[in-house]
């Protein structure tokens, strides 16, 4: 923080920043710069690794501005960051800002958060507007809504259509964990991120959650972080094919809801993934990835990805080999 942080601090919330490191500390030495421009006075940083190695975490162990927790192991973006939420709560916090490592906040960013927060206590959960690297004006597409008629996901970069959201589906909205500001009431009443998913759609999950405990989730359009989000959706690597099949799957088991419907939803969610397999046919690691999420999700099985564990041979000799013709048997399927 600046050095008059002593003087601005009074009476203002006490707020954590959770940054999770894991195996490169680089980014998250960007992200600590541009933390001590925050104009923010009653502010401290935890640092959560996540297991890394020597080498990456050793930049970090010798910063006198933070408070670094080592995770013996990689418990994935939902463990560690849960591991920073309890330390900072416990603590004492009024507030957790969980923000990715290579984001990079406005200086202004978290004041204008907190006011807001502390303006409007039905918000459980507030986002910044979140913008490219290097692109001022124009957001990202950062502001989300869940779609229950399709239990699926739908995005914006506008924020117009995001304020018609937050007006027409207040129990819908949601927020990326990219720059997240957790209020404390909240946490003691759901708890953390559910861990069963380890990486991606544990934000989804949490934002749900959040509005079904009474609180609401929200986005302040006055504050900026800068985030770069991966440009080409074809390009994953295998790791995220898994887990974005997966939790999807697993969030409706969690979720319920009537057989039949959830069998059309089935339908059209097992087509986009025929469809992505089709784009990706030179990216063998990528389909099993893709496959091996399907058939785990379709198991209930959570946690981290067991590398080792292939999906079955009949899987990867059909769906993985001809898409195509399955996704015109599914599409006819879906239609009758």
């Amino acid at each position: 923080m600046q050095c008059d942080a002593a003087i601005t601090a009074a009476g203002q919330p006490s707020v954590v920043i959770v940054l999770l490191n894991w195996n490169d500390a680089a980014p998250t030495l960007n992200c600590l710069d541009a933390l001590r421009q925050l104009d923010y006075g009653n502010a401290r940083i935890l640092v959560v690794d996540n297991g890394s190695n020597a080498e990456a975490v050793q930049p970090l162990m010798v910063r006198q501005d933070i408070e670094l927790v080592r995770n013996p192991t990689n418990l994935g973006f939902a463990g560690g960051a849960n591991a920073g939420l309890r330390r900072a709560f416990a603590s004492g916090a009024d507030y957790v800002w969980l923000l990715n490592n290579d984001a990079l906040p406005a200086p202004d960013a978290l004041t204008k958060l907190v006011v807001q927060a502390e303006a409007e206590p039905a918000i459980g959960l507030l986002s910044p507007v979140i913008h490219n690297h290097g692109e001022a004006s124009r957001p990202n597409a950062c502001f989300g809504r869940f779609d229950r008629g399709a239990l699926s996901t739908t995005h914006s970069d506008n924020p117009q259509q995001a304020r018609q959201w937050l007006a027409e589906y207040p129990g819908d909205i949601l927020a990326f964990g990219t720059a997240l500001l957790i209020r404390r009431a909240l946490f003691e009443a759901i708890g953390g991120l559910d861990e069963n998913m380890f990486a991606y759609v544990e934000d989804v999950d949490y934002c749900l959650r959040c509005a079904k405990a009474g609180y609401r989730v929200g986005y302040c359009f006055e504050a900026i972080v800068w985030h770069s989000f991966r440009t080409d959706p074809f390009l994953c690597p295998p790791y995220v094919y898994y887990y974005m099949s997966r939790n999807y799957l697993l969030l409706w088991r969690k979720l319920g809801g009537r057989p039949l419907f959830l069998a059309r939803v089935a339908y059209w969610y097992l087509a986009q993934h025929l469809v992505l397999i089709e784009r990706i046919p030179a990216y063998p690691a990528g389909i099993e990835g893709i496959l091996g999420g399907l058939w785990d999700g379709l198991l209930g099985r959570g946690g981290i990805r067991d590398s080792a564990r292939r999906p079955p041979w009949w899987l990867r000799q059909t769906l993985g080999r001809y898409p195509r013709a399955f996704l015109w048997l599914v599409g006819k399927k879906s239609r009758a």
